[in-house]
């Protein structure tokens, strides 16, 4: 793959990153991948005004990640680019292994500790260091 132009992550970051840089947006998004919904159905969903969701919209329409297309007297939001949830879904694996690694580090410091006996912890008296128990 080529490195990006430092034009094009101008861009990506003006325009994606930027647009995915909100919970609310990428929960938008998630709700919004079980089909077109309207904004009452999403404010809903996520228990938020229907202000706050409507401005989120906007901003995902004007990223060009969702469609807005007028149904009788009600307008339905659907996803634009479905690529856009494999984007996230791929996210939330890289943070699952992240936290799944992180995990397991804690564990074996939590085991290394428990084999050493109790901690040590340097306190300072009379500006010498002293060992004390805890």
């Amino acid at each position: 793959m080529n490195k990006p132009t430092p034009e094009e992550l101008t861009l990506l970051h003006d325009d994606v990153c930027s647009a995915l840089n909100d919970k609310t947006r990428v929960a938008i998004l998630f709700e919004l991948a079980e089909g077109p919904r309207n904004v009452s159905s999403l404010v809903e969903a996520l228990k938020l005004p229907q202000g706050t969701v409507s401005r989120h919209l906007k901003i995902l329409r004007d990223r060009e990640m969702v469609l807005a297309n007028r149904d009788a007297n009600r307008v339905l939001y659907e996803i634009q680019d479905f690529r856009i949830l494999e984007v996230l879904n791929l996210l939330r694996e890289i943070l699952a292994d992240s936290l799944s690694r992180r995990r397991e580090a804690a564990d074996r410091i939590r085991t290394a500790r428990g084999r050493r006996g109790p901690a040590l912890r340097k306190r300072v008296s009379g500006g010498r260091p002293q060992e004390e128990h805890r």
